[in-house]
């Protein structure tokens, strides 16, 4: 038997209604540059440490999973849907953690000659984040690695922000959590254990929930990359 690998996965949060954005709005699927912003969030995962990157999706499941089949083969990415997503962000969480903890058993696409992995923490992120990067996410990663707090989060500006970085000893109290939030109630109370990293440029932080933001983050792509 192979000996246990030790990891620390990506969960991108991608099952949201888009329900800011306006009608016949997916904001996931909206383009940015040459790809749809779901798939920079994934491309920036792929760029870390992270594995696996388990992507969750829920509404028009089937669009969202139409423009990921280039990935539909990759060893370290897999899809899974969220059929309670209207009931809120927490039953996306709960899906990609209890995905993560039967990655070795359920999934298939894992190479036969393969590690069975033992994930050891896992990065929280949503899929409406395009500009972040696999810097960021690894330096999330470091810090968690190199230190003793069992969360790390981004600082941008003083204000804590996102993806986030929990330590599976916290896997049962995320599995908890009910309602349209993630992992906000257990940093709350947990506040002892978090790491924060200082991120000169905000624009990592930016969201896109509505069409301001949108056009936003839109013109902050193009200023980057033109």
């Amino acid at each position: 038997m192979l000996p246990m690998q030790d990891t620390i996965a990506a969960i991108i949060l991608a099952a949201g209604t888009s329900s800011r954005m306006g009608p016949n709005r997916h904001k996931l699927l909206l383009p940015l540059g040459q790809r749809p912003i779901l798939l920079h969030v994934i491309e920036a995962a792929l760029a870390s440490r992270a594995r696996p990157i388990i992507v969750v999706v829920g509404h028009q499941a089937s669009q969202v999973r139409a423009i990921l089949d280039p990935y539909a083969q990759h060893p370290d990415v897999q899809v899974v849907e969220n059929t309670d997503y209207l009931q809120g962000m927490s039953t996306s969480l709960r899906t990609g953690i209890r995905t993560l903890l039967s990655y070795n058993i359920d999934n298939n696409t894992t190479p036969a000659n393969a590690s069975p992995i033992r994930p050891i923490a896992a990065l929280i992120a949503l899929g409406d984040q395009p500009l972040i990067s696999g810097e960021l996410l690894n330096r999330l990663i470091e810090t968690y690695m190199t230190g003793e707090k069992k969360i790390v989060a981004p600082r941008y500006q003083g204000r804590r922000g996102n993806p986030v970085l929990f330590d599976a000893s916290f896997f049962p109290d995320l599995m908890k959590v009910n309602g349209d939030e993630g992992g906000r109630s257990i940093i709350q109370r947990h506040s002892q254990d978090i790491s924060a990293i200082e991120v000169d440029d905000i624009r990592i932080s930016y969201d896109v929930d509505t069409w301001e933001t949108y056009q936003q983050v839109t013109r902050e792509w193009e200023q980057g990359n033109g």
